[in-house]
């Protein structure tokens, strides 16, 4: 299944990129995992954990915009848009189901966020700057994916660990951050966790070392803590 659910969605970036929409899009989610790859040295990074959901960050206020109808371009893939409760809209295909983010500020949006340039709406979540303001670009099979940069990916999913309603998604957030954070310390590479701890709100930061500690992953909350300084 994972390899046909890989040629779709390597079907969709490329005609995202084709239509020139694909940069000014994030993609969000487990789907990053895969992606990273490229990003560690080769042979590091062996995550496997990956879903059917591919969600795509739109970064507001939309500025400048390439336009496509998002639903017709996909259609003959077999996407199937449907409105979620929220009154959102996710495009559903028996592998993939795809979603448009937007990220949540003040006191919130409690309404399909309208996204006319891509034919769609999208619903509004927390703390998605986060990926927004550290967006790299990775290269992968001839076309250019902004994602979140690891950093980012893995202290957002210890951020949101309390908020999560299923256990089963709160350990597996936990288990891919802790195997990126310790990736980052050990080669090094800790500029970024820097920047972003030093950005954070105090609350942001006790939720990080919080969960890490009582999932048992103490040194690591330790390893942070001396970077916040």
């Amino acid at each position: 299944m994972e390899s046909n659910q890989h040629s779709v969605i390597m079907e969709v970036l490329h005609r995202l990129e084709k239509a020139g929409v694909l940069g000014q899009l994030v993609l969000v989610g487990s789907w990053c995992l895969y992606f990273y790859r490229s990003y560690f040295a080769e042979g590091s990074f062996y995550s496997v954990l990956r879903t059917r959901d591919i969600d795509f960050l739109v970064p507001t206020p939309v500025r400048n915009p390439n336009s496509v109808d998002v639903v017709a371009l996909l259609d003959d893939l077999g996407f199937i848009p449907e409105i979620k409760a929220g009154g959102y809209i996710q495009l559903m295909h028996p592998e993939v189901m795809l979603e448009f983010l937007v990220a949540e500020r003040g006191r919130g949006y409690d309404k399909p966020y309208p996204l006319p340039h891509l034919g769609i709406n999208a619903q509004a979540l927390r703390f998605m700057d986060i990926a927004n303001d550290s967006a790299i670009n990775l290269e992968h099979e001839g076309i250019t994916i902004r994602v979140p940069h690891p950093a980012a990916f893995a202290l957002h999913k210890l951020i949101i660990v309390p908020r999560r309603k299923n256990e089963a998604k709160a350990l597996r957030d936990t288990s891919s951050a802790v195997e990126i954070l310790t990736l980052l310390i050990r080669a090094g590479d800790t500029e970024m966790l820097h920047d972003l701890l030093a950005g954070f709100p105090r609350t942001w930061k006790k939720t990080i070392y919080r969960v890490l500690e009582q999932s048992d992953h103490d040194n690591l909350a330790a390893a942070l803590r001396k970077l916040d300084t």
